[in-house]
């Protein structure tokens, strides 16, 4: 998509009877935070609107014009925002990436029980903060993956590091921290899932998730 500036003769800025500018910095300020404002909203519309499409339908289906109808917006305002879907889809993904791999990061000093009923607390937590994001995880194909590489093997990278001091410990039900990786990549989400609006969703998740990944003591 091809964007044109063109030149365009401004007002010289409203004077009052001192010669001073008519609005104050700050009365200047306002218009900005309240356009900001504006513009954040918007964004939020945006990604939540994605998050629900891309979950419900997966990534590839899914269009710039559909996405623009749910969320109210101008084909203009989202091009202002993101450069195409997979933009938008990086902006739902990438938090999940940071904040997961920046709170497992943060366990790998713990004794390795306590850090895998922290991991397992992390999946928990994401879930009830970005649940259509999460959902999207297992849906991204080869394609998209491209555009989420470097964050997912920082993720995996953090992942191992945490699992291989449970194997070290020797709780890990298989033996094995890359087993448990892939464990924890098929089962996770789809847990998640299978328990979402029980009442003892948590508890269950909890259960299920360490009965998966630890030996019986």
């Amino acid at each position: 998509m091809l964007v044109y500036a063109f030149a365009v003769k401004t007002r010289p800025p409203a004077r009052t009877e001192k010669g001073t500018d008519l609005f104050s910095p700050e009365d200047r300020s306002v218009p900005t935070s309240r356009v900001q404002r504006r513009r954040e909203r918007t964004r939020a519309a945006l990604l939540a609107a994605g998050a629900r499409q891309f979950a419900s339908r997966g990534i590839g289906p899914v269009s710039v014009e559909e996405l623009i109808a749910e969320a109210d917006v101008s084909r203009a305002t989202f091009y202002g925002l993101f450069s195409s879907k997979y933009s938008l889809l990086e902006g739902i993904l990438d938090p999940i990436f940071e904040i997961a791999t920046r709170r497992i990061r943060e366990l790998c000093d713990r004794p390795a029980a306590e850090a895998i009923d922290g991991l397992v607390d992390i999946y928990w937590a994401l879930w009830t903060t970005h649940r259509d994001g999460l959902k999207l995880i297992p849906l991204v194909d080869q394609e998209t993956f491209a555009h989420f590489e470097k964050q997912h093997g920082a993720l995996q990278e953090a992942l191992l590091d945490l699992l291989l001091g449970a194997e070290r410990a020797d709780l890990l039900r298989n033996g094995s921290a890359q087993y448990s990786l892939k464990v924890i990549a098929r089962t996770a989400v789809q847990l998640l899932r299978v328990y979402d609006g029980h009442a003892a969703a948590a508890a269950l998740f909890r259960d299920a998730l360490r009965g998966l990944l630890l030996r019986a003591h």
